[in-house]
């Protein structure tokens, strides 16, 4: 069995990051302006902090545009790829037999529920549903969270055999 596919970010949520983040900044601004620390070095720390916090913040947003994730099903693994604008890079290979759950958030296992490490591979924060894929690494358990689409998780418990419920 094969399927693929790519998950990218979408760009309206970045675009009203950037203005919610300035428009507080500038509000933030504004006040210092007008309070007592105007002409105080507290008042010129906390504005050269904050200018630098805004930028190191819409860096990051755009930064986020360019990064897209590739999931795909060929044979016996799931294999989770992080594309740039330049370069493809293998982030996961598991193997079906290593899957313990995949799914939503509220139907994991407790036993799983507080496994340590989680990995984190997702596009949208907003809007977009995330699953959680609970698997052997090793002597350890790791939490994969990312955000595929339902019918490519269908077919990861399809073909794996998986006893895991979808709820919608």
């Amino acid at each position: 069995m094969m399927h693929r596919e790519v998950v990218a970010k979408k760009r309206v949520p970045v675009i009203t990051t950037i203005l919610l983040t300035l428009t507080v900044v500038l509000y933030l601004a504004e006040a210092i302006e007008r309070s007592k620390f105007k002409d105080h070095v507290m008042g010129n720390v906390f504005n050269g902090t904050l200018v630098i916090i805004t930028l190191l913040l819409i860096a990051k947003e755009i930064r986020s545009c360019f990064v897209s994730y590739k999931y795909a099903v060929i044979a016996d693994k799931i294999i989770i790829n992080s594309i740039n604008s330049k370069e493809e890079k293998n982030l996961e290979s598991i193997r079906m037999s290593d899957v313990l759950y995949i799914g939503d958030k509220y139907s994991i296992p407790k036993k799983y529920l507080y496994t340590i490490r989680t990995k984190k591979y997702l596009c949208n924060r907003v809007g977009v549903k995330s699953y959680y894929c609970i698997c052997k690494n090793g002597d350890e358990i790791q939490k994969i969270k990312f955000q595929p689409s339902e019918k490519f998780v269908s077919k990861i418990i399809k073909s794996g055999g998986l006893k895991c419920d979808l709820k919608k």
